[in-house]
Parts: structure tokens; sequence; C-alpha cells
């Protein structure tokens, strides 16, 4: 009896869990207006009593021929996980020429900020941009520019974060001194102005830096950079971005690129893309305090012969999310997702969270929720934004988006099928999962079965 009594408590604290990754829906509209949406990038907001709204960006190409003639800043939201989103998108900048590469953030108070790179001209007289809202995404800011470099030399791509303050943190590359670095600049006004720029990388990692990410470790003044230059570098800043420490290097490799960082208040969690003959990703983990580096490990699976990018998330449960492109020995790119429970240290194996398989998806982007939920967002060959979520919320009756069933009784098993993935009530995979009940796929593909395991 006490037997049936448990298992009934377990089932009634499942409440409509969900499939691991949903099926992939496309949000923009740009097919209306003959535009292509790339570079997309994801964040989440503040916790609302309806949930945390997404937020999501891209550049959207005109073409004439086999030319972009401009760039503009879209926008995309929803409000509910994902499950509906703007009737039409927000343009956030016409580009004079090109508005492209936006990045996004949140502040402490759920409000999103995207910087992004425009010039006037083909590449030239380029700067970073910012642009804010203060009511949820409705309405924005004029565009103010970040950098005050007053030459016409090249200014890269960029990124940006906020303090528990509400203080932003940019980063970008630009070519000022004659070879390319990066350099920094705060705004404690949200986004209306922005301090003198401050060079983050030393000669250790001097000319050639581009494509920096961003990252400031909760409850500490420390201001964190990520960038490439023939290795993987980390460059800190315990003042709030005024001055940075000399560069670690990240990995052991002939070379590494496309690092990123996430950080809570005792790790700081980077991984890069490492060159080998078929190329990986590793993870490193800096235990703060005191500053002790962990040994480097693989974000990879060896049954996949390419990878190029993993950016990260970080959820309020200590979970580190990324979200893979892979190529499987097939000549085609997935945006696959895996995940570290214990701050980089180790990884799961790996999910694919496309469900279309007719051509590439490239530069996925993923955030996390409160409750270990995540989004990722990417572009898609078949052109547009393209999004997907383990979160419930993300289920659309006119989307005809699979689930699993609230009536699906369990299985009874003492130990998971060998290769069988884990997941909880809320979609989270579990790496060793105890007694209880949990839904498992043998395979990305497969239909969803719920177990419940016992000792």
């Amino acid at each position: 009896m006490k037997g049936r009594i448990a298992l009934a408590v377990l089932l009634l604290t499942v409440s409509g869990a969900l499939a691991a990754f949903l099926p992939s829906i496309r949000i923009d509209h740009q097919d209306l207006y003959g535009h292509s949406c790339i570079s997309v990038a994801i964040a989440v907001g503040r916790q609302a009593p309806v949930g945390q709204p997404l937020y999501i960006v891209a550049e959207a190409d005109s073409w004439y021929g086999m030319n972009v003639v401009r760039s503009d800043i879209v926008f995309q939201m929803s409000t509910n996980g994902g499950a509906t989103w703007l009737s039409d998108d927000k343009v956030l900048r016409h580009g004079a020429a090109l508005a492209c590469y936006p990045e996004i953030t949140t502040d402490a108070d759920g409000n999103p900020y995207v910087v992004y790179f425009e010039s006037d001209s083909m590449f030239a007289d380029a700067h970073q941009f910012c642009v804010g809202s203060t009511d949820g995404g409705a309405t924005w800011s004029a565009p103010v520019k970040v950098d005050h470099n007053p030459s016409e030399a090249h200014v890269g791509t960029g990124c940006v974060a906020a303090d528990a303050a509400g203080n932003l943190f940019c980063a970008w590359s630009d070519s000022r001194t004659g070879s390319r670095h990066i350099w920094t600049s705060v705004s404690t006004d949200q986004g209306a102005t922005w301090s003198p720029d401050v060079r983050a990388c030393d000669d250790a990692g001097a000319g050639g830096c581009q494509n920096p990410e961003v990252c400031i470790q909760p409850g500490t003044n420390s201001y964190l950079v990520v960038v490439p230059h023939q290795h993987a570098y980390l460059y800190r800043s315990t003042d709030r971005g005024q001055t940075f420490q000399p560069g670690v290097q990240l990995d052991t490799l002939e070379h590494a690129s496309k690092p990123h960082v996430v950080a809570d208040s005792q790790h700081v969690i980077c991984d890069y893309y490492g060159s080998s003959d078929n190329g990986f990703m590793e993870a490193r983990t800096l235990y703060t305090p005191p500053d002790t580096w962990g040994p480097c490990s693989p974000v990879t699976d060896t049954l996949f012969n390419s990878y190029y990018s993993a950016p990260l998330a970080l959820s309020a449960d200590g979970g580190v999310h990324a979200a893979l492109g892979m190529n499987y020995q097939n000549g085609r790119y997935d945006v696959y997702y895996a995940f570290s429970s214990d701050h980089g240290a180790s990884w799961s194996g790996h999910e694919r969270v496309n469900d279309d398989t007719s051509g590439d998806k490239a530069s996925p982007d993923i955030g996390a929720d409160s409750a270990g939920c995540v989004y990722v967002a990417w572009e898609d060959s078949r052109g547009g934004m393209w999004f997907s979520t383990n979160h419930a919320a993300g289920v659309s009756e006119s989307q005809e988006q699979r689930t699993f069933s609230r009536e699906l009784q369990p299985t009874v098993c003492r130990r998971l099928p060998a290769g069988a993935v884990a997941f909880d009530a809320m979609g989270r995979r579990v790496l060793n999962p105890k007694p209880g009940i949990y839904f498992l796929r043998t395979r990305s593909t497969a239909a969803p079965r719920k177990i419940l395991l016992v000792e």
C-alpha cells in the first residue's frame, strides 16, 4: 500500500511535463519584405507573473542580385514561453547602409538592450551603437554611439552585458591603432551615454583580436571578456571595466577560436572551438575564490566530425547550457544541445534541437530561465529566425506541437535503457537520475516514454 501511495504522489507532482525540445518554428515575417535573417541573438527577461519574456534580434538583409544593399536590425518577442510571437517584426534600426551583427541582453529590471555595428557606407566609418527599451520592447530609444573612435578605422562586431546595478558593459573590436584590438565602454544611465574606451586585450593577445563576448560575474566587480587571437583568452576587470588584468590563455592547443563565457558568483565557465582534423569544443572553469582553473573538458561527441560554435547560458539552478552547431558526418550542420550540472567540468550527450533536416542550421544562440528551461534560436537555410524550447509554455495548439501525454502511465524500471536520455518534469536533462518519474528518449526523434525509476 505504501508503495502505491508513493507512486500516486509522484504522478501528481508531474503536471503536463513536456517533450525534450518542441518542433521548431519560424518566428519572423521577413519573407513579406524580401529580406533574409542572419546573426540571430536571444535574451530572457525578468521573471513576471505569467513567465519570463523572450527577446530575439537578427540582422535582416535586403539583396539586389548577389549583393546585400542594406541591413536592418529586427526584433521579435514572446511573453508566453515561445507559444506566440509578435504579429509583425519590429524594426529597431533601418541601416543607412549596414546595421548588422546585433547582440542583446537584459538588465536587472528586465529591460532589453541591443548593440550592433553600423556604417554609413559599405563598411566605411563604422561604429557600435546601442538602443534600449524600458517598457518591455514596446518602444525603443534612439541609437547612441558607444565607441569613441575618432578615426575611420574599421569597427567590428560587439557584445553587451548588464550588471546587478543596471550598468551596461560593451566590448567590440576595432583597428584604430593599426592592429585589431578589443575595446570596451560602460554606461551607467541605461545606454544614454558611454564612458571613454578602455582597451581590454594586452600584448599577449594583441593584433587580430575580434568577435569578443562579455559577461559580468554576479556579486563582484568582475567584468569579463573572452576573445580569440590564435588562442582563446579571458580578460578580467575587477574595477567595473576601468582596467583589465593580463589575459589568461584558456586552451593548450595549436589554435582556438569562438570563445563564450557565463558566470555565477563562484564560477566563470568558458568554452571555445579547438582546431584539429575534425574540430571540437572544449570548456574550462575558473573557480572563485580562490582563483583556480579547472582542467579543459570536452563538450563534444566523437560521432560528430565538425563543430563551429557553442554559445552558453546559465540558469538559476546552476545548470550550464550550450547550443552547438555540429556536423554529423553528413555534410549538414544542425543545432544540438548539451548540459552541464557541475559548472562545466563534465557535459551530457547531445540532443538535436531542430527537427527539420533539409539544410544547414547556423549561428545558434541560447537562453535559460529561472526554472532551468532553455530557449534556442538560430538562422536556417530555409530563411528566417527559427526557435525551439523545452518549456511547456512553448506548446501552441495551432502549431500542432507534440507534448508528453498527461495520461501516459509510467513504466517501472530499475535502470535506464542503454543510450536513453532522461528529462525531468520541466524538460531539463538529468545526468544522474535518482528514484522518481522521468521522460526518456532513446534517440532525438523517438516518441517520449514515461518511466518510474525505482531502487
